[in-house]
């Protein structure tokens, strides 16, 4: 039985911001979303995308950041 396997391709391609910012956007954009609701359960989620995602956005900061000891030989 002869069989061509094909292996699936990622689709690759370069970010235009960096993670941090991307982040950062997102939740502004939630924020802002979030304004223009009445109090209740569809403006308590999207604040609380906007909180995570401005979490996320400084732990990957602080990952990225300058290490606090040299490397071990």
């Amino acid at each position: 039985m002869d069989v061509e396997v094909r292996k699936k391709r990622r689709r690759r391609f370069k970010q235009a911001l960096p993670l941090g910012e991307r982040l950062l956007q997102s939740a502004r954009e939630a924020r802002d979303e979030a304004r223009q609701l009445p109090p209740g359960v569809d403006q308590a989620r999207l604040l609380r995308r906007a909180r995570e995602a401005e979490a996320i956005a400084q732990l990957e900061e602080f990952l990225r950041g300058p290490t606090r000891y040299p490397p071990r030989r």
